[in-house]
């Protein structure tokens, strides 16, 4: 930054398991976003190793990079990031384009993510027309309807009422125990992290403290 030399992460030693539903704890600044964009393969680390799905970000050139992301990995954001002027069943069918799926197969796939976050009677609206809660449940959709083996999400309730909240982590629940597919959050919203089954706490760019559920060790 400048000519000051700033580390936002340092001496992170992490393994996330097939179907975790984990996150990233800590106050803003604590490197949770940096580590969630680095496992996401949007950053790359400047030392030491990160390894998702059995490849090292550091060794990806931009090409490999977004393969991994478009075959493997779900984002949601907690902007949304939905596109205003198409409809919820072509925000949802926008992933499904940049891989092999017939028209048939897309339209099958993006009414089952509908079906999981119960929009399908949304189906031809557009995000305007939409509450916050269900633009979230659009962003989730597009985000689990390829299948993702893990799912990245960044701050998901940040613009949500409690109810709302409840709504969409209970579905992202849902979907972690049905398709076994990962979650790993950063947050520092205690509505999630209520949800959580392990709980890394990061501190100054350190993991601090770590937390399961049902008292797991």
């Amino acid at each position: 930054m400048g000519n000051n030399h700033f580390t936002a992460l340092k001496d992170v030693n992490l393994t996330f398991g097939k179907g975790e539903f984990a996150g990233l704890v800590g106050p803003s600044g604590s490197g949770k976003t940096t580590l969630l964009n680095i496992i996401g393969s949007l950053d790359t680390p400047s030392e030491g190793t990160a390894v998702v799905l059995g490849q090292s970000i550091s060794k990806l050139n931009p090409r490999q990079a977004a393969k991994l992301r478009k075959e493997n990995l779900g984002f949601i954001f907690q902007s949304y990031n939905l596109l205003a002027v198409h409809t919820v069943f072509e925000n949802v069918e926008f992933p499904l384009l940049l891989l092999k799926y017939s028209a048939s197969e897309r339209k099958k796939m993006v009414m089952d993510a509908l079906e999981w976050v119960g929009l399908t009677d949304k189906v031809k609206s557009k995000p305007p027309q939409l509450s916050g809660g269900e633009c979230q449940r659009v962003a989730i959709a597009r985000a689990m309807v390829k299948k993702p083996t893990l799912v990245l999400a960044d701050e998901p309730t940040a613009n949500l009422d409690a109810a709302n909240s409840h709504k969409i982590l209970q579905t992202m629940e849902k979907l972690n125990n049905e398709l076994k597919t990962s979650f790993v959050f950063a947050t520092h919203d205690e509505k999630v992290i209520k949800y959580l089954k392990r709980k890394i706490f990061l501190l100054d760019g350190k993991v601090d403290h770590e937390e399961w559920a049902n008292n797991k060790n």
